[in-house]
C-alpha cells in the first residue's frame, strides 16, 4: 500500500505504467489536470544503491537551479518501497530523433557539455567507480544483479563473478567530474526550442568523465551506427580512452 501521501496526491488518477528501461524501479505516470507526472517506486532491498529513488531525489533537489530536470513533488516511504513524485519534463526524448533518422551527434556533446559543467565543488554524491563496486558486489551478494546479461564481447569471461573481477582489477585514475551516470536516449529530452532536460539521475554523483562518454558513444554504436559513435569522439576535444569506455561499459552489465 503506498503512503498515504502519495495516494493522497495521486487520487483518482489513472496510473499508465512506464516500460522504457531497465531498472528494478517501477515508473508509472499520471495526469492532475492537464499536468503530466511521474510516480518512480524502488523496492526497499535497493535502499542501499543507486536504483533508490530516495538517492535520485535528493540528487534531482541539487540539481535544481543547476541543469534542466525534473522537479521533485513528493517523496514518502514505506516498509518495502521508497516513492518519488515528480514533474514531467517538456519536450520528447532524443530517442525519438534516432528512431525519425535525424542527427544526435550535437545533441550528446551539447548533453555531455552541460552535465559535465555541473561543477563538481561541493557535491556530496559519490559515483565513483569503487562506490560502484561496492554496489555491485551488494547486487551480487542478494542476488540482484541484471540476469540477461551478456559477456561475449569480452573473451575470457564467463561468469559475473569473472566480470566483477575483471573490473576490480582494472580500476582506472578517475578524473572526477560531475556524471548523470546513465545518459542515453531514452534519458535525454529535447523540447521545441532545442533545450534539452535530463530524467533518471540515481547513478548521478562525482565520477570519471568517460563513464557518460562511455554510454553516449555506446547508444550511438548499438542504435545508430559505429561511424556516428567514431564521430561523436573528435567533437569531446580529448584524446580517446578506450580502455576507460570498456571498464565503463563492463561496470554497466550487470545492472
Amino acid at each position: 500500500m503506498r503512503p498515504p501521501a502519495i495516494a493522497g496526491f495521486i487520487g483518482n488518477a489513472a496510473l499508465r505504467r512506464d516500460k522504457i528501461g531497465e531498472s528494478p524501479c517501477q515508473v508509472h505516470s499520471f495526469k492532475r489536470g492537464k499536468e503530466l507526472f511521474y510516480l518512480k517506486a524502488s523496492p526497499a532491498v535497493y535502499a542501499p544503491t543507486t536504483y533508490s529513488v530516495q538517492r535520485e531525489a535528493a540528487i534531482l533537489g541539487w540539481l535544481a537551479g543547476r541543469l534542466n530536470v525534473p522537479e521533485v513533488v513528493l517523496t514518502a516511504s514505506s516498509d518495502t518501497h521508497e516513492y518519488m513524485i515528480t514533474r514531467a519534463v517538456p519536450g520528447v526524448p532524443l530517442s525519438a530523433r534516432v528512431e525519425a533518422g535525424q542527427p544526435v551527434i550535437e545533441l550528446f556533446l551539447e548533453a555531455l557539455r552541460q552535465v559535465q559543467s555541473v561543477s563538481a565543488a561541493g557535491c556530496p554524491f559519490d559515483a565513483g567507480a569503487h562506490f560502484r563496486l561496492r554496489e555491485l558486489d551488494y547486487l551480487l551478494d542478494k542476488g540482484l544483479i541484471d540476469e540477461e546479461y551478456d559477456l561475449t564481447p569480452w573473451p575470457g569471461l564467463a561468469t559475473p563473478q569473472d566480470l566483477v573481477a575483471r573490473l576490480h582489477a582494472t580500476i582506472p585514475q578517475e578524473d572526477l567530474v560531475f556524471a548523470h551516470g546513465d545518459l542515453g536516449d531514452s534519458n535525454v529530452f529535447v523540447d521545441q526550442h532545442d533545450q534539452l532536460h535530463f530524467i533518471d539521475f540515481g547513478r548521478g554523483g562525482l565520477a570519471d568523465r568517460w563513464m557518460d562518454i562511455a554510454f553516449a558513444h555506446r547508444n550511438l554504436r548499438e542504435d545508430v551506427s559505429e561511424q556516428a559513435a567514431a564521430q561523436l569522439l573528435p567533437g569531446l576535444g580529448l584524446p580517446d580512452a578506450p580502455s576507460k569506455r570498456e571498464f565503463f561499459e563492463q561496470l554497466d552489465e550487470l545492472f
